[in-house]
């Protein structure tokens, strides 16, 4: 991973720093690459200058970042008098990324709190959890602070705290310049490992303990710090064996009064590199102690868009390709089922010239097909039984006013008058006795001498 990923940092020059003939005002940060060779200081346009300052400082007459016509800052270029290292070169380079190349920025150690906590694993992800747990040993509100948690034994836990200012003008920064920036660490997380370790720099020294935190403080206190973090580590080793003794790393430039107070501590070893390339070199697909989560993810800007775009542009093609074959299907369908029944009603017509189709052809057909082959037997059969029961009542009693036969639905309808509703009903009765047709009386009309009554036989 180290082959695509590149080291970039966010670096404090310092109060009395210049850019060319002006001074930088106080807060001012300078943004660098690592390179094989060192630190090299990226141009910067105006915006991203002023950014970090303080409003108030910002504001003050007399103090000003200064820009060229292209919007680079000249204040890239630190007075190389003062710097005396090659973390301040006096020429700027331009920033570009590789298609598949991605950042890491390297934050200012001052800038974020470390220490160690036992937190449950539910609360790690709670910011303001995480910050009301360790408010004590804090000097800020917690309420102004992004916190991030990262396990390192069990329940214990080292926990970062940031102001969230800070990250909210990083966040904004980054998406407005569109860099691949993945991760955003302090400056000590760059020695995290199994051992202690110090890195001294021109005005700065980090410190990171191998318990799990880390702090940056002026270099004029390293040998101060320096035996307040590691004294007691260097003690307990040597009430439990004399043959131990504490293993602390040392990179940087360091002076003889520096390194005789570190010996004093345990066994050191001694490396003029900085930590930079080993740490490229250690990356996996990770990067531990990333202070960019949460509220302050970095939304990436791509040619293809956000990570979901594809996705979405995938379910809405199969959408529109299920939409259509849905439809298509139905036209096809109508058409054929349209064809069908023109052909049905061209046959229809051919077989019943003096016909018209009707909205129900199969019903009509139907019927057509009942009055040729067992309509005329039903008639008949309704007929005999009618004069059946006729025969076996009383003259006088009964007179048929009318008579119909629907050849389609195989059903006798008579109108009847008889002297009562009684005589109507035993009609009925008749007509249902041992017969395989049905008699049932529809309606029946009072009249001044007797009742008239329609009575279906199918």
């Amino acid at each position: 991973m180290s082959q695509e990923l590149k080291l970039l940092r966010l670096w404090e020059p310092g109060a009395g720093a210049h850019a060319g003939d002006r001074a930088l005002p106080a807060g001012s940060v300078l943004l660098q690459c690592w390179q094989p060779g060192g630190w090299c200081t990226v141009a910067t346009d105006d915006e991203f200058q002023r950014a970090f300052v303080p409003e108030e400082v910002d504001s003050m007459p007399g103090v000003a970042v200064a820009a060229d016509s292209d919007g680079a800052t000249e204040g890239g270029a630190v007075d190389t008098a003062e710097a005396g290292d090659e973390s301040s070169p006096s020429a700027e380079t331009l920033l570009a990324f590789e298609p598949a190349e991605q950042a890491v920025l390297v934050l200012p150690g001052s800038w974020v709190w470390s220490g160690l906590e036992v937190v449950p694993r539910a609360a790690r992800r709670q910011s303001s959890a995480l910050g009301y747990m360790v408010e004590e040993q804090l000097a800020e509100d917690v309420d102004d602070l992004h916190f991030v948690c990262e396990p390192v034994a069990g329940d214990l836990c080292c926990v970062m705290a940031v102001a969230s200012e800070k990250l909210r003008i990083l966040k904004h920064q980054l998406e407005r310049l569109g860099w691949p920036v993945i991760a955003a660490i302090p400056e000590y997380r760059l020695l995290a490992g199994a051992e202690s370790a110090i890195w001294l720099e021109r005005d700065s020294a980090h410190f990171w303990h191998a318990a799990g935190r880390g702090l940056t403080v002026s270099r004029p206190l390293a040998g101060i710090i320096a035996e307040s973090l590691f004294a007691q580590d260097a003690e307990d080793e040597s009430s439990a064996s004399r043959d131990q003794v504490t293993s602390l790393r040392v990179l940087g430039n360091a002076t003889e009064l520096e390194l005789a107070t570190f010996q004093q501590l345990g066994d050191v070893q001694v490396t003029e590199d900085g930590p930079e390339a080993t740490w490229l070199n250690a990356q996996g697909n990770t990067v531990p102690g990333n202070l960019l989560t949460g509220d302050y993810q970095i939304s990436r800007k791509t040619d293809a868009g956000p990570w979901w775009m594809k996705p979405a542009i995938a379910v809405a093609a199969c959408f529109v390709l299920q939409l259509i074959f849905f439809v298509g299907g139905g036209i096809y369908y109508s058409v054929q089922a349209g064809r069908a029944d023109d052909a049905a009603r061209n046959l229809f017509s051919e077989i019943f010239p003096g016909d018209s189709p009707s909205a129900d052809l199969r019903r009509q057909v139907t019927g057509y097909l009942n009055q040729a082959s067992g309509g005329g037997g039903e008639f008949a059969s309704q007929l005999q039984q009618l004069s059946t029961v006729w025969n076996s009542g009383k003259a006088g009693e009964l007179k048929l006013q009318s008579l119909r036969f629907d050849g389609n639905r195989g059903e006798l309808v008579l109108q009847l008058r008889a002297a009562n509703l009684g005589q109507l009903d035993t009609v009925v009765g008749k007509l249902n006795g041992g017969s395989q047709f049905k008699a049932e009386l529809l309606a029946a009309n009072e009249l001044e001498d007797g009742v008239s009554g329609r009575i279906r036989l199918r």
